[in-house]
C-alpha cells in the first residue's frame, strides 16, 4: 500500500501534464494552454539535465563552498545546520514517547491518515500547476514541477539512506537506537516525497504561515499514519521531512542559477515565447541544442 501511494502522488502532476498536452491540437485559448504545457516540458528537461550535470560535477566545486563568500561561510548556512540538528535531535528524544502513544492506533485509522495526507498534498501540487495554466503564471507551474522533481529525487535518496543506516523498525525492536542492523526504517521513504511536494507549494506562497502550516501538517499526517502502523520512529519521519524539504529547496535554488547562466548547455534553446496575452515571457521553447560561445 505505501508503494502504491508513493507512485500515485508522484504521478498526479505528470498525468495532469499529459491530459492538458492534448490541448495543443485545439484552437483558441486551449492552443495556448497546449503551448504552455509543451514549454513546461522543455523547461523541465533543461533543468533535469542541468541538475544531473551539477550533481556529477559537484566534487569539482567543493573548495568554492568554503571560500570567503561560499555557501558554508554564510551565517544562514550555520543557522540552518544548527536548526536541523536540533530538530532531528529532539525527534530522537521523542521516539519512545510518541511510539507509546501511537503504536495502538487501529490500522484503519492509520490508513485514513495516510490517504488524507497523500490525497491533499498530491492534489495540491496538481492544483498549483493547473492554477499556473489558468492564470498564465509560469512561476506556479515551475514550482509545481520542481516540487515533483524534488519528491522523486528525495525518494531515491531515501533508499540510499535506508541501506546506509540499517535501522530496525519499531515492529522489529523496542530500541530506537538499533542502527546498522540491516533494517530499513531511517528515513521513511513513504513520507519523504510528501514533504518534497509540500515544500514547493509553501515556497510558491513565500512560506506564509497560512499556507506553510497546513500543507506541512498534512504531510506530517502520513508520518503519524506510518507510526500508527508501528513501521517508523518519529525521528524517521522528521528525517524524511528534512530530506524532502531540503531536496526541493536545493532544486529551486539550482533552477534559479540555471536561468541566470545562459551560457550553459541546453537540451532545448532558450527563447521567450509570448504568453496568452501576447506578452513575451522568460521561459524556454523550441527544439534543438543551444550553445553560447
Amino acid at each position: 500500500m505505501p508503494n502504491l501511494r508513493v507512485s500515485w502522488v508522484m504521478m498526479v502532476p505528470v498525468l495532469l501534464l499529459l491530459g492538458l498536452g492534448t490541448a495543443a491540437a485545439l484552437p483558441s485559448s486551449l492552443s495556448v494552454v497546449g503551448d504552455e504545457v509543451t514549454t513546461d516540458f522543455k523547461s523541465f528537461m533543461n533543468n533535469l539535465e542541468a541538475d544531473a550535470e551539477d550533481l556529477l560535477t559537484a566534487p569539482l566545486h567543493v573548495r568554492e563552498l568554503f571560500a570567503g563568500d561560499g555557501l558554508v561561510s554564510r551565517p544562514a548556512f550555520s543557522y540552518t545546520l544548527l536548526g536541523t540538528g536540533a530538530l532531528l535531535g529532539g525527534a530522537f528524544a521523542l521516539d519512545q514517547t510518541l511510539r507509546s502513544h501511537l503504536r495502538h492506533m487501529s490500522p484503519r485509522d492509520a490508513d485514513r491518515l495516510q490517504d488524507l495526507s497523500y490525497g491533499t498534498v498530491g492534489a495540491g501540487t496538481g492544483l498549483l500547476y493547473a492554477y499556473g495554466l489558468a492564470r498564465g503564471d509560469p512561476r506556479a507551474r515551475d514550482y509545481a514541477l520542481t516540487a515533483t522533481e524534488g519528491a522523486g529525487v528525495a525518494a531515491l535518496m531515501a533508499l540510499g539512506l535506508k541501506a546506509a543506516f540499517g535501522r530496525l523498525r519499531p515492529s522489529q525492536t523496542s530500541h530506537s537506537t538499533a542502527f546498522f542492523r540491516g533494517g530499513a526504517s531511517f528515513v521513511s521513504g513513504d513520507v519523504t516525497p510528501l514533504f518534497g511536494l509540500a515544500a514547493g507549494i509553501s515556497e510558491y506562497f513565500d512560506n506564509t504561515w497560512s499556507v506553510a502550516g497546513p500543507v506541512y501538517a498534512l504531510a506530517l499526517l502520513d508520518g503519524f499514519g506510518r507510526m500508527g502502523h508501528n513501521a517508523h520512529w518519529f525521528s524517521d519521519v522528521v528525517g524524511a521531512g528534512l530530506l524532502g524539504v531540503g531536496t526541493t529547496e536545493l532544486l529551486l535554488w539550482l533552477h534559479r542559477q540555471h536561468q541566470q547562466d545562459p551560457s550553459r548547455f541546453r537540451l532545448f534553446p532558450v527563447t521567450a515565447p509570448a504568453d496568452r496575452h501576447g506578452q513575451p515571457t522568460a521561459r524556454p521553447a523550441g527544439l534543438g541544442l543551444s550553445f553560447n560561445f
